[in-house]
């Protein structure tokens, strides 16, 4: 912003020289309000700086946070799959040990059962054997085999 004055009687006029100082002034005093503006609007954009970077490390952090739990979570989850399967595996292993020891039971009984059917069987045939009209039967029949001989 150069300028020429006019010169006057003991140098330049003065009414120019005030009128380029006010000019001068006004633009110095806008000029020191758009830095101040400015340096207002720099400090709001560091602060909104500082705070998403505060917000982004808690964000961060706080994702961590989360994926340490959902492990930690996953691990006991796991821990306790493993404990219920091993009870129900050791719960299933007695109830077959348990059914087995019924079917031997079982097979046992039917061993008893089958002995004391073979044995009143047995008693039976005695009793038939040892009865009046079997022998008599029986005394006939070789009655008959002896009249067959001759």
């Amino acid at each position: 912003m150069e300028r020429n004055f006019k010169r006057g009687l003991l140098g330049y006029k003065r009414k120019d020289v005030n009128m380029y100082l006010d000019t001068v002034s006004q633009t110095m005093s806008e000029l020191n309000k758009q830095i101040a503006d400015l340096k207002a609007q720099l400090q709001r954009v560091n602060e909104e700086k500082a705070f998403l970077v505060q917000r982004d490390t808690v964000t961060q952090k706080t994702n961590e946070e989360i994926a340490r739990l959902a492990l930690k979570e996953a691990s006991a989850l796991i821990d306790k799959a493993k404990k219920n399967a091993n009870m129900i595996l050791k719960e299933s292993m007695e109830y077959v040990k348990g059914l087995d020891h019924e079917v031997n039971g079982f097979k046992d009984e039917a061993k008893d059962f089958r002995n004391q059917i073979v044995k009143i069987s047995e008693e039976l045939l005695e009793t038939i054997d040892n009865s009046e009209i079997f022998s008599l039967i029986k005394e006939e029949e070789n009655t008959k085999k002896e009249t067959d001989r001759f």
